[in-house]
């Protein structure tokens, strides 16, 4: 046990110290036969070793603090949580009524388009000459309103539901690397579009139990 107190300094200079000789040796690691691939296992294990007793100092030293952090978080959770739903039920009664609003002004552009048109189907049988509109005299929906404390804008968005999978396109599907490992596993590494190489993962033990 690393008998520091709570100075980390003097926790990461202690550990150093006791694992200078393995921190040498893990400066430039090479394998090339039986004798060094011993050794280089032997090194594997300390190293784990060593990481986990630098994990356990670590998380002596900052267990304090994370408690303090939580404490200080859960004082100021339910301030926060009741502005949060405050701002998320304000953002949503704003779009809705802008997209009330921009639902009403289409259907007023719309609705004078069709006037327009019955005024020009009635003027064939009159011989009455329509001038067509210049412009819309229903005004767009600004897509920003300006307060007094600011200005919030209102940007076009869609909502997406996939309904039928089989029914997507292919080309917007993506390639599921789940699948790819279940098939690699299975034996079948000659895939399309998929470059399976073998690797090694080593997982070192030390005697007596796990790192």
């Amino acid at each position: 046990m690393i008998a520091t107190e709570n100075n980390p300094q003097m926790a990461v200079e202690e550990l150093e110290s006791q694992q200078e000789l393995l921190l040498k040796w893990l400066d430039n690691p090479q394998v090339t036969n039986e004798p060094e691939q011993k050794q280089a296992e032997e090194l594997l294990i300390s190293a784990r070793f060593a990481i986990k007793q630098a994990e356990e100092k670590r998380k002596e030293l900052t267990r304090p603090l994370d408690e303090s952090k939580k404490r200080i978080m859960d004082m100021f959770r339910p301030y926060l949580d009741r502005l949060n739903v405050g701002v998320t039920l304000l953002t949503r009664a704003l779009q809705q009524y802008h997209a009330l609003k921009v639902e009403e002004a289409e259907a007023a552009r719309l609705a004078q388009l069709a006037q327009q048109a019955a005024r020009i189907a009635e003027a064939k049988d009159t011989g009455e000459i329509i001038e067509p509109l210049s412009q819309s005299i229903t005004p767009a929906t600004a897509k920003s309103s300006r307060s007094n404390l600011g200005m919030v804008t209102y940007r076009e968005d869609y909502s997406i539901e996939i309904v039928d999978p089989n029914l997507v396109p292919r080309d917007l599907c993506e390639p599921s690397m789940t699948k790819i490992r279940a098939r690699v596993k299975s034996g079948i590494t000659d895939i399309p579009g998929v470059l399976v190489s073998k690797k090694y993962i080593s997982v070192a033990k030390p005697q007596g139990g796990k790192v």
